[in-house]
Parts: C-alpha cells; sequence; structure tokens
C-alpha cells in the first residue's frame, strides 16, 4: 500500500495446465512451488526464460537498474511477459485477435464491448469499486495460485478502498511534478503514458519510467 491509499503488484501467477509461474516484486520466481527453479523451464508445455538487464537514465548524473524479464513464448506469436522493475511488476500480454476472441476477465472483454467494469458473467456492469472487488475475490472453491496465503481469504470480504480524494486532489495539482512526470514518460506512447506519469508521482521514482515504461 503507498500512502495508504493506493496499492501495486506485489506477485504475478500464470497458470497453464496444471503448472503454476509466480514471480515477486523482489525478482524471486517459483515453479510449481520450487523456489527459483533452474529457467528455461516450462509451464503448460511452453517454455519460460528470464534475462537481466541494465536500463539507465539521466546525461550527467547517470543512474542504473536492473530490469528482470520472464517471458513465456506460447503458440504462434502470442507471448506473456512478465517484467520486474522498481519493485514494481508489470505484465504484458500479446496475442492474435484469434487466440483472445471470446475471453472475459476482470479487465474486461475481447473484442471489448463496454469501457465499464464488469462483473464475472462479461455482462453486468458494476459501478461500484468495493463491488468490483467483492465480484473478483477469489472464491473458497477456486484453486489458489499463490505459494503465500494472505488474508482475506472468502468468505471473509476484501478490505473496501481507502476514500483519499484530498490526496488525489493535491496530486493533481501539483504542476511542477506532473510537468517532471510528463517529461520523465516522454518515451512512452498510447494509453499508457497516462498510466507511467500516474505511477512516477505516486511513488517519486522516476526511474520507473524507464524501467517499468521502458522499450519493449
Amino acid at each position: 500500500m503507498m500512502n495508504q491509499a493506493f496499492s501495486f503488484v506485489s506477485n504475478a501467477a500464470l497458470k497453464i495446465g496444471k503448472d503454476i509461474l509466480e514471480v515477486t516484486s523482489g525478482g524471486d520466481h517459483l515453479v510449481n512451488g520450487v523456489l527459483n527453479t533452474e529457467l528455461p523451464a516450462t509451464v503448460g508445455g511452453f517454455e519460460v526464460s528470464k534475462s537481466i538487464t541494465s536500463t539507465c537514465s539521466g546525461k550527467l548524473n547517470k543512474k542504473c537498474a536492473d530490469v528482470i524479464l520472464f517471458n513465456i513464448v506460447l503458440m504462434g506469436n502470442d507471448e506473456i511477459s512478465i517484467k520486474v522493475a522498481s519493485n514494481m511488476i508489470h505484465v504484458d500480454v500479446k496475442g492474435s485477435a484469434r487466440s483472445f476472441n471470446g475471453s472475459s476477465g476482470l479487465m474486461g472483454t475481447f473484442p471489448a464491448q463496454r469501457s465499464e467494469k464488469l462483473a464475472r458473467d462479461g455482462k453486468t456492469q458494476l459501478k461500484n469499486v468495493d463491488d468490483f472487488a467483492q465480484e473478483w475475490q477469489v472464491m473458497e472453491m477456486e484453486q489458489k495460485l499463490f505459494h503465500e496465503t494472505r488474508a482475506p481469504q472468502h468468505p471473509e470480504i476484501c478490505i473496501p478502498a481507502v476514500q483519499s480524494k484530498a490526496y488525489e486532489r493535491r496530486l493533481r495539482g501539483d504542476s511542477d511534478a506532473r510537468f517532471a512526470a510528463e517529461e520523465a514518460c516522454l518515451h512512452v506512447k498510447g494509453p499508457e503514458w497516462e498510466f507511467c506519469i500516474f505511477d512516477v508521482m505516486v511513488t517519486g521514482d522516476y526511474g520507473m519510467a524507464f524501467t517499468v515504461y521502458g522499450e519493449k
């Protein structure tokens, strides 16, 4: 939790077939619960590789940071990349329309039907963020993908979102920080540009513009 108002992804888990790959924000990984399994390995028959590169920013006071990338090559040109940088996780899914046609999940449907938050049925619109969180909470009968179980677990309800309107207003009103974040995120194109600016302003970590949102 950042500033007691914003959360971030600390672990990412991917299940293909019976195999589970889990990646932590510290750069560790687990394959079927085994910590730091030697890579490359396979998950559901698809190869998982790991690479570490150094990304630098700045001209006079150059600062460098390691970027850890886990890449899962699927069929055709489809692939899933899990990037670890600045103690944060960034997941990127690349695939053809044919592969994802008819899919639905927490992030919406493909092809996209609405921009609103949708329930598990892929149709019902949910306006309230707390209702949305409860709808997508992992149920008791569903498989747990992460190696560590953290509270709350169903039937205990999710922790309601913290109302942070005052903090958000202060964030939006800080023109100097906004300008600096925009400058740091100049290389980012498309809808991720605003995500980059927001993350940089909330964390104060301008280096993450190059690590988390660097060229793919």
